[in-house]
C-alpha cells in the first residue's frame, strides 16, 4: 500500500481512529500501513469475514496484499485467522482481534504506571524544593516496583521533612522499617503509632541495593 492509497483510505473516512489508541501507536511496533490495515479490521468491530476480495476493494489494494498483511499482522501476534464450520457445515475464516486487545490493554496500563510514577516524582520534587538526581530516581523506582503505596511514600517524605532531613536515604530507611513491620498503608501506621511512639529511625549508611531481595515481600 503506496502513501496515496493510504491517504486516500483515510481521507475517505472510512476508518476512525480512537484517540487512546493513537497514543499507544509507537509502542504497538506496526508500519504505518500496517496500523492502517489494522484499524480497517477493528473499525468492522465483532465478528470480522475473512473475504479477501472485500477488504482488497475497501482499501484499494489487490487481494496479494490483503494476503501479506494478514499474514504479517498474524505472525506479529495482533490477530487469529479461526477457522470453523457453521451449523451448515459451511467452512467460515473469522479474523479474530483478541490477540491486538490484549496488547493494547498491556500498553495502556504501562502508560498509566508511567504516568503514576511521573506523579510522584514530580510531587517529591516539589516537596523537597529541588529536581532529582539519578540516584534519587532510581530509589523511588524502587519503592514503586516493590509496591510501596503512594500513600506510605508521601507519610515518610512528610515525617522526614518534620523531621529536618532532606536525604532520600532517610526516608529510605522509614520506608524499609515500616515495610519489616508488615505495614501497607498509612492506617497501619497510625494504629500502631502509640506502640512505636519511642522507637526511633536510625539514619544507617547502608544502600537499598545491596538488600534489595530483603526489600521485596514475598
Amino acid at each position: 500500500m503506496n502513501k496515496t492509497k493510504l491517504n486516500r483510505v483515510i481521507e475517505d473516512g472510512n476508518i476512525v481512529i480512537p484517540l487512546y489508541i493513537l497514543k499507544a501507536i509507537k509502542k504497538l511496533d506496526l508500519t504505518m500501513d500496517e496500523f492502517v490495515f489494522l484499524m480497517y479490521l477493528y473499525n468492522k468491530q465483532d465478528k470480522i469475514d475473512f473475504n479477501p476480495e472485500k477488504i482488497a476493494n475497501d482499501l484499494n489494494i489487490d487481494i496479494m496484499e490483503v494476503m501479506g498483511y494478514v499474514s504479517v499482522l498474524t505472525d506479529k501476534d495482533f490477530l487469529t485467522l479461526d477457522v470453523f464450520k457453521s451449523s451448515n457445515n459451511v467452512i467460515e475464516e473469522i479474523l479474530n482481534l483478541s490477540p491486538f486487545y490484549d496488547k493494547l490493554s498491556l500498553i495502556l496500563i504501562d502508560n498509566q504506571e508511567d504516568k503514576e510514577d511521573k506523579n510522584i516524582l514530580k510531587f517529591i520534587e516539589n516537596e523537597l524544593g529541588r529536581p532529582l538526581n539519578s540516584i534519587e530516581i532510581k530509589t523511588i523506582e524502587s519503592w514503586i516496583s516493590n509496591q510501596i503505596d503512594e500513600s506510605l511514600i508521601k507519610e515518610a517524605l512528610k515525617i522526614a521533612l518534620k523531621d529536618g532531613v532532606y536525604s532520600l536515604k532517610y526516608i529510605d530507611k522509614i520506608l524499609f522499617d515500616w515495610k519489616s513491620r508488615g505495614y501497607q498503608t498509612v492506617s497501619d501506621i497510625k494504629y500502631n503509632e502509640k506502640d512505636n511512639s519511642n522507637d526511633e529511625i536510625e539514619l544507617e549508611d547502608w544502600n537499598w541495593l545491596d538488600d534489595e531481595d530483603e526489600y521485596i515481600t514475598n
